[in-house]
């Protein structure tokens, strides 16, 4: 049993739901209820999920075993590879996850008509590879990596269920591609801010392996900063947003058309994301230890939770 939960907490069981449930809230709260010809049937797209997630596991085990060296400076009693898990085992399941992935890659390529869609998944696997064995410890590089992987796994919906078919502008497609777009962009820049502040936690053991991440490069300030920018950033995409909403609320507009996202509930629910942003630049601009750091890491990614939560509560009140 105790190999089990090691195991689990190696493939990161918790980071792995996230992901899953992300990609089927967009297809079942998304594209199923607003799009027409979208592409997949359920079982096809629960491979498409299958595929990510499985890749998505082959990453966590393959940046562990690249890290078993700094992870003994950051976390050793948590370190997995070497003390539970051998190294061998590790680049078996690593080896075993990657074909998986590829080869239902591969069938759902084949399935949507669009056989080079295949190297997106050949792309995740090398970008995971390539981040773990070197780009992670370079200057912005590697959380830039990751929060690009982050936001295709998003993308990648609207990429393998819509776009194949064309998308018909005058019957909503286009509105639910931009709402696609626009939750990927979240992903992007909240999982990039996260990055940078794990740089700062792990700077002790990022340092013995002459790592040149931001935190390093210039310091625990200046990252601050750059985090803090990043924030602000969003939470002014957050203030447009919260305008347009209330902009068609308070309008006759509303009385016309239904639109996703427009209705007080939803304004509120906006508001409270808001404070979520909030609340993270002050803890950045607050923060000094590295438990400080974590608790900012953990905070990112319940505002990326409490985000993708948006869609299903917002069909919802759009149907309803």
């Amino acid at each position: 049993m105790s190999r089990i939960i090691y195991f689990l907490k190696l493939i990161r069981l918790k980071n792995l739901i996230i992901v899953a449930l992300t990609q089927l809230l967009i297809k079942f709260s998304l594209i199923n209820p607003f799009v027409d010809n979208f592409i997949l049937s359920n079982t096809q797209f629960y491979l498409l999920v299958l595929a990510t997630v499985f890749i998505t596991a082959s990453g966590y085990i393959i940046n562990d075993i690249y890290d078993v060296e700094t992870d003994k400076a950051n976390k050793e009693k948590s370190r997995i590879i070497g003390k539970s898990i051998t190294s061998r085992n590790a680049i078996t399941w690593f080896i075993l996850f990657n074909l998986l992935g590829v080869g239902l890659g591969f069938y759902i390529a084949y399935i949507v008509k669009r056989p080079y869609y295949s190297l997106i998944f050949i792309y995740c696997i090398f970008s995971l590879w390539t981040y773990s064995k070197s780009m992670k410890t370079s200057f912005l590089f590697g959380n830039l990596q990751v929060s690009l992987l982050t936001a295709l796994s998003i993308f990648n919906v609207a990429l393998f269920d819509i776009i194949p078919n064309g998308i018909n502008k005058n019957n909503g497609e286009m509105m639910i591609f931009k709402i696609i777009i626009f939750y990927a962009a979240f992903a992007f820049i909240i999982t990039f801010i996260r990055e940078i502040i794990k740089d700062l936690e792990d700077m002790e053991g990022d340092k013995k392996i002459q790592a040149r991440t931001l935190a390093i490069t210039c310091g625990i300030e200046k990252t601050k900063r750059v985090s803090l920018i990043f924030t602000i950033f969003i939470f002014l995409g957050m203030v447009y947003f919260q305008y347009f909403q209330y902009s068609i609320a308070n309008s006759k507009f509303e009385y016309v058309i239904s639109i996703w996202g427009v209705n007080k509930i939803a304004i509120i629910y906006a508001i409270l994301i808001q404070f979520l942003f909030l609340f993270l630049g002050f803890k950045i601009y607050t923060s000094k230890l590295k438990i400080d750091f974590y608790f900012i890491s953990q905070l990112c990614k319940i505002i990326m939770i409490v985000g993708i939560l948006s869609i299903p509560l917002f069909t919802y009140l759009h149907l309803n």
